[in-house]
């Protein structure tokens, strides 16, 4: 079964955003979704036949 990327990237991205919005900001989670966030990036844009982060490959 195929893991659906895009609504773990909307799910992490929605959690990023809480933490960021909190009054304390807990950096190494915020830095640990930053990460999460670019390794599904990645692997969304490799289903679409794309690698790096060069909009030109």
């Amino acid at each position: 079964m195929k893991p659906d990327l895009e609504a773990d990237y909307a799910r992490l991205r929605a959690q990023l955003q809480a933490l960021q919005a909190a009054p304390t900001k807990d950096f190494a989670k915020i830095d640990q979704l930053i990460d999460e966030l670019e390794r599904l990036q990645l692997a969304i844009k490799a289903e679409h036949g794309l690698q790096g982060n060069n909009p030109l490959e």
